[in-house]
């Protein structure tokens, strides 16, 4: 059985047009006076969050092998859409098809975010497998933080607390954070953005291993 463990960075897009622009404002605004948080953090939480206001910075992989290893790969081409196609074509690719998806909070936020974006360049998704995001299921996707909630969000924790609870490093610990990431790849330190996607991946490996006796 194939295992891919993934995990994917965002980032704000560029302005867009005015009427998604004011939408952007009035909710930034509102996450202001709930949270009492900087409007300049809001609004870039909200922009890299949603699917329709973000893009795909990069995209971290690796492979589980059936002998016990590990191959990793960090996706991060010079556009959105160029880290997109390469992504699926190692989705689409037949070594590919019957495997099973590890993440955190993936089908929440990781899955479909992919997919989206996907849409909005027209590339092909055409692994059944990837797309399917039936919920109460470990059939293809492997989401460690619904099975740790019991498909119960209001049970769920950050991946950070569920590392820290099973006494796995966390992967917040670093330089670079995801408030950071952008400044990283806008300043040409790729390095740093890469080894700031694997720490997820390694987290919820090590995570999916102290699991993985008890998932069906």
């Amino acid at each position: 059985m194939a295992f891919l463990v993934l995990d994917i960075e965002t980032i704000p897009r560029p302005t867009i047009d005015e009427s998604v622009e004011e939408v952007i404002a009035q909710k930034t605004q509102a996450r202001v006076e709930r949270t009492g948080d900087d409007p300049e953090n809001a609004e870039s939480l909200i922009r890299s969050t949603s699917p329709f206001f973000g893009q795909v910075l990069c995209i971290g992989l690796r492979w589980l092998q059936d002998d016990g290893t590990s191959k990793d790969k960090v996706i991060c081409e010079e556009n959105e859409e160029a880290t997109l196609n390469t992504f699926f074509n190692i989705i689409n690719h037949s070594s590919s098809k019957n495997a099973r998806y590890i993440h955190y909070n993936g089908l929440g936020f990781d899955i479909p975010f992919l997919m989206v974006r996907a849409a909005h360049y027209g590339i092909e998704i055409n692994n059944w497998n990837f797309k399917d995001l039936r919920r109460f299921s470990f059939k293809t996707h492997i989401d460690l933080m619904m099975f740790l909630c019991n498909w119960n969000n209001y049970n769920a924790v950050s991946m950070d607390i569920a590392c820290r609870s099973f006494g796995i490093p966390s992967p917040k610990e670093g330089d670079v954070k995801g408030d950071t990431v952008a400044k990283a790849f806008d300043e040409g330190n790729i390095e740093a953005v890469n080894e700031y996607v694997m720490r997820d991946v390694e987290a919820t490996h090590h995570l999916f291993e102290k699991l993985r006796q008890y998932i069906n």
